[in-house]
């Protein structure tokens, strides 16, 4: 409605004109719009059927320093529940070890030969887990400092003529390191993120290559083990993969690495940024609906986490069986920001 108040003295003129005038202002028939509706949330599903890729290359780097004579054992008496993913698989796989020796021109990244004389094991292997659980007891010769992180990058591009052949090109790569020592590697071998940048672009596909810790954690202390594998961590966090405490029954992450190892994927990257609090993950495992809830680190209660850095979520113990389809449902980001 017009205030008509302050111009009643003016009416009479206004009416004796013979003008077209016509007063400026919304017409009163028609509701002004003060503000455009809020543009509605983008809901988003991603999925992904949980695949194998049909060559894997698994190295080992293990510490063979004085202190760790009971945890090699101990990988050897394991060594059946680590090969079971690989036994009869059908993939196409490589097993191979190296120390953390950077000392011993006869070591340094070079893949140590298991009983037999064989350098690094394939589904062709006979009695392959006898052949692990003697890849695995380097003994305790090797010279300190420790430098896992040295062998590892010396094992791909240092030492490519004696380890020839383990490598492949379009493989799945996974290393795995068990150590009860910090890394100390120089930085005139390979700095960290080198290492960490060599690694994620080693592949197309991120979640083709693997890093794996059993260390020392940093936040604990483990009797009879001397320093924290901190380094080894951050790789892992970086690169993806499993790290798991030396402090605890440690032989349960065989299970974990292996099925990793064998392909199957544990993280998957989110095609959009997703708003927090709204991932809602599912899993059909032929036929059967499986939901996971999202970890509460105030209870320590839960079945993945989700990585900003990395944009993907990862299941802390379940993995995907082959076949499986993984539903990501979640608000996308974007389309729920508000200036």
């Amino acid at each position: 409605m017009r205030r008509t108040t302050p111009f009643l003295a003016l009416i009479p003129a206004i009416a004796s004109c013979e003008s077209d005038y016509q007063p400026i202002g919304p017409d009163p028939e028609v509701d002004p719009i003060f503000n455009p509706a809020d543009p509605p949330v983008v809901s988003h599903t991603d999925q992904y059927e949980q695949v194998q890729r049909p060559e894997v290359d698994v190295l080992w780097i293990i510490d063979n320093s004085c202190s760790m004579g009971d945890q090699q054992e101990k990988l050897a008496e394991s060594a059946p529940l680590f090969m079971q993913f690989f036994l009869d698989s059908g993939l196409d796989y490589h097993i191979g070890v190296v120390s953390t020796d950077m000392f011993d021109e006869n070591e340094s990244g070079k893949l140590i030969p298991g009983p037999g004389n064989t350098l690094w094991i394939t589904p062709e292997t006979p009695d392959a887990v006898n052949v692990f659980a003697g890849m695995a007891v380097l003994g305790n010769q090797g010279r300190f400092p420790e430098k896992g992180l040295g062998a590892t990058y010396a094992a791909f591009e240092l030492q490519q003529t004696w380890n020839d052949g383990f490598f492949r090109e379009d493989s799945g790569v996974h290393v795995i390191v068990l150590s009860d020592e910090s890394d100390f590697t120089e930085d005139s071998i390979v700095t960290q993120g080198e290492l960490i940048d060599y690694l994620n672009n080693l592949r197309s596909e991120p979640d083709a290559v693997s890093f794996h810790s059993i260390v020392t954690p940093p936040d604990d202390f483990c009797p009879g083990i001397a320093t924290p594998g901190t380094r080894y961590i951050e790789v892992t966090n970086a690169v993806g993969g499993v790290y798991w405490s030396l402090c605890d029954e440690w032989v349960g992450a065989l299970e974990a690495i292996g099925l990793e190892a064998t392909g199957l994927k544990r993280e998957y990257f989110l095609s959009q940024i997703p708003v927090d609090g709204t991932i809602d993950v599912k899993v059909d495992a032929y036929g059967n609906i499986l939901t996971f809830d999202e970890l509460d680190l105030l209870t320590g209660l839960g079945d993945w986490t989700y990585n900003a850095s990395r944009n993907s979520v990862t299941f802390l113990q379940y993995i995907p069986a082959p076949g499986a389809v993984v539903t990501i449902d979640y608000d996308v980001l974007a389309s729920a920001e508000r200036d």
